[in-house]
């Protein structure tokens, strides 16, 4: 019996050493951000508590009111009264009440999205120890804006992720690729890929397809690393088939760009469909998404990453694409 007490005991010991460790690694990761819902107070104004109410945001939200205002409004020039006015009639009218109702359905409890931040920006900071971490501002803005930046902090329009099938984005005569985009499961990827451009766009050296392809590779390692429990095809905002796709004609892709003297072009015309939302991908078969360059600069990137002795933040300052293609050594095969 003693061997099995043994057994037992090291079992044990073993048991509660591990779980220490992932504790202390799992805390590790993750971090406390506030989070503002904005829209709730917005949406509870009335001509009583009005003056009252909005005097306070400043104090409660921040900046956020003034950029709400200015860029998603645009009544910053307004007087006083005036603003007050908009204020009112933006949230009184009734396709305005009754889309913001469909929000509240949709994201009344935001506790997962809050947890699966803390610990997406538990990860940037690991990575990224000197950069700040930003405040989350949930808001509704009349389908202005989806997901944006400012000092240093993530405001997030809820509104813009109702679900691909939400009777608004027909409403408003949005495409199906773009209804596609607004499902609530792209959140973090696009929380994500903002916060790459807010500290990194800047070292975008050049307008040609080669160098989008560079960066846009930064960005989707980026998001891979820090988002690190969502599906691959939900980091790029793929369809599943749309994700096997390239996957399987990865050098196809390649060969197509190469063939075509793409990759030095400056025309953002004729690739414009790689890089940004789109039916499909110009020039390729028609089961190429848009945007599809996003995945060959990622597997430059790794490529990249693998050949070079070199660190994600490392990554992130490097501007020619030239040398960074040739130290990549990256030429898929069939």
């Amino acid at each position: 019996m003693k061997p099995i007490v043994l057994f037992f005991s090291v079992t044990i010991v073993t048991f509660l050493v591990t779980s220490l460790i992932f504790s202390y690694f799992s805390e590790d990761k993750k971090v406390e951000l506030i989070v503002n819902r904005f829209e709730h107070e917005l949406f509870s104004i009335n001509t009583d508590n009005l003056i009252e109410k909005s005097n306070s945001w400043d104090t409660i939200f921040g900046s956020f009111p003034t950029l709400f205002a200015a860029q998603i409004m645009n009544i910053s020039q307004l007087t006083s009264a005036q603003y007050y006015d908009e204020l009112l009639a933006f949230t009184q009218h009734k396709d305005m009440r009754e889309a913001y109702d469909s929000t509240v359905v949709v994201f009344d409890d935001f506790s997962e999205f809050e947890h699966s931040l803390e610990l997406a920006f538990g990860q940037f900071a690991n990575k990224f120890p000197s950069y700040p971490l930003p405040e989350i501002t949930t808001f509704f803005g009349g389908f202005n804006y989806g997901v944006v930046t400012y000092d240093d902090n993530i405001a997030i329009g809820l509104e813009n992720f109702l679900g691909a099938n939400s009777k608004f984005y027909h409403f408003l005569g949005d495409p199906e690729y773009l209804r596609f985009q607004k499902q609530k499961k792209f959140i973090l990827s696009n929380v994500m890929e903002v916060w790459f451009n807010e500290h990194f766009q800047k070292y975008l050296a050049g307008r040609d397809l080669l160098s989008q392809i560079v960066h846009k590779g930064k960005a989707m390692y980026f998001i891979d690393k820090i988002l690190v429990d969502i599906s691959l095809e939900d980091k790029f905002r793929f369809t599943k088939s749309q994700m096997d796709w390239v996957i399987e004609n990865e050098a196809s892709i390649w060969e197509f760009l190469v063939h075509e003297d793409m990759l030095f072009s400056k025309k953002e015309i004729e690739f414009r469909s790689f890089i940004n939302y789109a039916p499909f991908a110009k020039g390729m078969p028609k089961e190429a998404p848009g945007r599809v360059a996003y995945y060959i600069g990622y597997k430059m990137v790794n490529e990249y990453m693998d050949n070079n002795e070199i660190n994600i933040e490392e990554l992130m300052y490097l501007t020619d694409s030239r040398k960074f293609l040739q130290a990549s050594k990256y030429k898929p095969t069939k």
